[in-house]
């Protein structure tokens, strides 16, 4: 009995760390899809008929094992929605795998009766270990009920639920603490990920993003022969903004720089920090026509916005926009990001506050101001 009852827990560990394996590049959160919220139900379900198929049989009818852990667990990190379809599951093979009986209907009610109860404390505003506890404390209490109802008062009534409470308390809880290790292992994972891929002061993609994020849609471009537009864009006189009102009031109009950027490219392109007072944007299915008109109402949205450089003094800047296109502009996908900053080189050269095309021939042309 007790190899069958430690199987049963290995069983759970083991596709506790599974499922950390598979979602821990995927963010779960209460709002989440219904999509997301029915694979964890249903993966919570399995593992409950799994660990039933390796349950320990007390009596006539009756077994022991821990289905009602994941399902626990799915309350505590998923919400009700999953928590009650894995209760679904589990207490229909209950039914249906060992036979309509009074011990297995009562066992199916059980566990509609506890994912209901886990689901009411997990909407309550505690920590998860508080959670934890009190779902705990319901579990033995419902689960203690049902066993009297088939068992009555009797002494296997009390070995049974002696052996229940004790078992799934210490399971419960080093799996509670398990999936507590797992999950602060994926928030710092995606944190790292985060700061890997973000610049650290306007929140856009740092270079390394952009980067991949080019390499991505060049090969998108050439394999399915699309229009690739790409913005590179540079803050006029910055330098001059740093050493005249310091580094905290550039830090401040970049990042001002970097909320009109997402503003305007909302839903339309990748934009990113490139270093320094650069910034770009690409943009996929984008002519370079649209790709002119996209900057220069960008440099419009910049030039019409008020910079506070002090608590007294506002100013109001002007950014330089160098634009390439493939395969319009740019012959070679491989080439769009130098033939932009020849653009952009372009632009500041015949006086900034400019939008510069790069066309076909190899010269910039100057196409807005």
């Amino acid at each position: 009995m007790v190899s069958e009852i430690f199987v049963n827990a290995c069983i759970l560990i083991a596709f506790i760390s599974l499922a950390h394996l598979f979602f821990k590049d995927i963010e779960i959160p209460y709002g989440d899809s219904l999509q997301a919220k029915a694979v964890i139900g249903i993966s919570s379900g399995s593992l409950g008929i799994i660990l039933m198929l390796y349950s320990v049989k007390v009596g006539p009818d009756i077994i022991i094992d821990f289905r009602y852990i994941p399902v626990l667990l799915t309350a505590i990190y998923s919400g009700w929605f999953p928590t009650i379809l894995a209760s679904i599951l589990v207490g229909g093979f209950r039914v249906l795998h060992f036979g309509v009986s009074e011990p297995s209907v009562i066992a199916m009610l059980n566990i509609m009766l506890a994912g209901t109860g886990f689901c009411f404390i997990s909407n309550k505003k505690i920590s998860r270990k508080s959670k934890f506890l009190y779902s705990m404390m319901y579990l033995l209490a419902v689960t203690s009920a049902a066993l009297l109802i088939v068992l009555k008062f009797s002494l296997l009534f009390f070995e049974i639920t002696a052996m229940f409470c004790l078992t799934n308390i210490v399971v419960a809880w080093v799996a509670f603490q398990y999936a507590e290790y797992l999950s602060e292992f994926i928030r710092l994972h995606h944190a790292l990920k985060y700061d890997a891929a973000k610049d650290f002061l306007t929140g856009l993609n740092n270079v390394r993003q952009f980067d991949a994020s080019l390499r991505d849609f060049s090969r998108l471009a050439l394999k399915k022969g699309r229009r690739l537009s790409l913005l590179f864009i540079d803050i006029d006189y910055f330098k001059n903004i740093n050493d005249t009102y310091g580094h905290m009031a550039g830090d401040s109009m970049l990042q001002g720089i970097a909320g009109i950027l997402a503003d305007s490219f909302s839903g339309q392109g990748i934009v990113s920090r490139n270093g320094g007072e650069e910034f770009s944007v690409l943009l996929m299915d984008c002519s370079s026509r649209q790709a002119l008109k996209l900057a220069e109402r960008l440099m419009k949205n910049v030039e019409n916005h008020e910079f506070a450089a002090s608590e007294k003094t506002s100013l109001h800047i002007t950014i330089s926009v160098g634009v390439s296109t493939y395969p319009e502009t740019t012959k070679s996908v491989s080439r769009l990001l130098e033939d932009a900053d020849s653009a952009l080189y372009e632009a500041k050269r015949n006086g900034r506050g400019k939008v510069v095309l790069y066309d076909s021939s190899g010269f910039p042309q100057e196409m807005g101001s």
